[in-house]
């Protein structure tokens, strides 16, 4: 099967989102509550600057003392050996991750979407093939039936095409609900109309693309950078740390039954230092260590899932040879089916057939080219499970 470079499909969906309002805002809300979050853990290592303010009223000495104490104090780390620094890379590190996983739980909506469209239009394709095979059946019992009636037929058979047409019949009644039962799971997806909807049209893209552009395997290695982030964090939060702390304080105190009435400011005063601290803890190795295995086992989970992805897309490859081996061997029954119609209506000249007998081989050849369009949709539905995850796929 030919490989061709990857191939961006142009989705007409009236410029209209596949997805609608609501599932477009819960994304966004997770768009933006992800945002947020990398915000707070990127100024995470800032401690807070402390606001006090305290208001005292006492009579002592029979003298009606009021004091107001304002302060403003900060204790700072601007060294951690490396932990504050690790702890900014996290933060936009897991803001990368997050909006990835975002991307990925939207595209797979999407694919959902798609998988469902797919789904219905191969069940109206498979509606038409049953009302031939049911226009089939109503020749076939008619044709039976003159021929017992003519003395020349079995009951038995025309019995069986009785119970064949009342089968597809049946049929036909359960296709109708599924295709009710498709339409209403699009809805709870999409607001568009999934009679009118133009699917895309895939080509297939080359392993090696299908590696470099695939979102699930550039999460898996932006994952192995946070949990490196953790690692060197660990380490950092376990070794020196160098504090900035400051204060400035003010005090005010009026005596009121004094005369005159008296103030002290006095006690004014600012602090100003920075302190070493070192952390020892019984545990800190094992902290270290906890966060050094899920450091490496990051690195081995891109193996596993790059095999993973390499083991899908040669399934979808198997998948798709199979697809075309089966649309040939509908191609070489139509060839069949063209001699066939073409000897019957020379049968009919001769009064050797009926135009009845013609009907089933035109119908029965249409149900050959509708079953090679069910293929071709169900080729390019096993596709999407290769395009949703890429990159590069302008559907977003």
């Amino acid at each position: 099967m030919k490989k061709l470079i990857i191939t961006l499909p142009f989705l007409l969906f009236a410029n209209n989102s596949l997805l609608n309002n609501l599932k477009q805002k819960e994304l966004n809300y997770d768009k933006q509550y992800s945002l947020q979050d990398s915000k707070d853990t990127s100024i995470s290592w800032i401690n807070p600057i402390m606001l006090q303010y305290s208001f005292t009223k006492d009579n002592m000495q029979n003298t009606d003392t009021y004091t107001k104490t304002f302060s403003i104090s900060i204790n700072q780390p601007v060294f951690k050996s490396g932990a504050i620094y690790y702890s900014i890379k996290y933060a936009a590190h897991s803001k990368a991750y997050n909006l990835l996983n975002i991307k990925l739980n939207k595209r797979a909506l999407i694919k959902n979407a798609l998988d469902i469209a797919y789904d219905y239009k191969i069940a109206k394709i498979n509606e038409k093939i049953l009302r031939l095979n049911i226009e089939n059946a109503k020749i076939d019992i008619k044709k039976k039936k003159e021929d017992f009636l003519n003395g020349v037929g079995d009951s038995t058979f025309l019995n069986n095409a009785v119970l064949n047409l009342n089968s597809l019949l049946l049929n036909l009644e359960d296709m109708k609900m599924t295709l009710e039962n498709l339409k209403y799971s699009f809805k709870n997806i999409s607001s568009l109309d999934i009679d009118t909807l133009k699917l895309p049209v895939f080509k297939l893209i080359n392993k090696n693309e299908y590696l470099k552009n695939n979102l699930e395997l550039i999460k898996q290695k932006k994952f192995k950078e946070v949990k490196k982030d953790l690692y060197k964090m660990q380490i950092g939060n376990q070794l020196v740390s160098v504090n900035f702390n400051a204060s400035l304080n003010w005090q005010d105190i009026d005596y009121k039954n004094n005369t005159p009435a008296l103030k002290d400011n006095s006690l004014d005063y600012y602090r100003v230092g920075f302190s070493i601290n070192m952390p020892i803890s019984f545990n800190a190795l094992n902290k270290i260590e906890k966060t050094k295995i899920d450091y490496l086992k990051s690195q081995i989970l891109i193996k596993d899932k790059k095999l993973n992805l390499e083991n899908e897309y040669d399934s979808i490859i198997r998948e798709l040879k199979a697809y075309d081996k089966k649309i040939k061997i509908y191609q070489s029954n139509i060839k069949i089916y063209d001699d066939l119609i073409e000897s019957t209506k020379d049968s009919i000249e001769a009064g050797n057939a009926t135009v009845l007998d013609l009907k089933i081989l035109q119908n029965s050849r249409k149900t050959m080219k509708l079953n090679i369009e069910i293929l071709k949709l169900k080729k390019q539905k096993a596709l999407l499970n290769l395009y949703y995850k890429l990159l590069k796929w302008n559907i977003d």
